[in-house]
């Protein structure tokens, strides 16, 4: 690594030396020693996991994709895209396949049925035409969504409030023969 720093003067310093390491052989029990002469300094890496595959703009694809990790799309899609990571369908895109992700992404158009593990986000100027099915939907302003939402807990909570309207429904049919013979007397 090379440092261009410079002093006051304006003059170039030398160049620090590199640290040196000393390493005693295993039989003695001595300590390694390490004397740095330099700074050192470590570089962060990226929070965000990048993408195994990214379609650019003006790209065009028809037929079915399949991403092991990670995936962006700037592109025109028609389809059927599989990822296994998080998928972000970028403002210019165009798609029109059926998505199957575990996170989706969307600031762009998309025409078809999206399914997600963990959740769908639809991030403005996003334009959604088609039914999700996904455990979380986070929908900001200005985004257009036209189309069905299905979410698992929905399903168990509607089948509880359905079998409640089934018992409701037989206790009325069970209640209606004693009222018919109590206004006949």
């Amino acid at each position: 690594m090379v440092w261009f720093d410079r002093n006051p003067g304006g003059k170039k310093e030398p160049e620090p030396e590199k640290a040196s390491v000393v390493v005693k052989p295993a039989l003695e029990a001595a300590p390694v020693a390490v004397e740095p002469k330099s700074k050192v300094e470590v570089m962060s890496t990226p929070s965000e996991v990048r993408p195994v595959g990214h379609l650019y703009k003006g790209s065009r694809v028809t037929g079915q994709l399949a991403f092991e990790g990670s995936a962006r799309i700037d592109g025109s899609i028609e389809g059927e895209i599989l990822c296994h990571g998080t998928l972000t369908i970028g403002e210019g895109a165009d798609v029109r396949a059926k998505i199957s992700s575990q996170v989706v992404i969307v600031r762009g158009k998309v025409e078809g049925d999206v399914t997600a593990k963990e959740k769908v986000e639809l991030v403005a100027p996003a334009r959604l035409f088609g039914n999700v099915t996904t455990p979380r939907l986070i929908i900001t302003e200005g985004v257009v969504f036209d189309g069905d939402c299905s979410m698992g807990a929905a399903k168990e909570i509607n089948g509880v409030a359905h079998s409640k309207s089934m018992n409701a429904e037989k206790f009325a049919a069970a209640q209606a023969p004693r009222l018919q013979t109590d206004s006949n007397k």
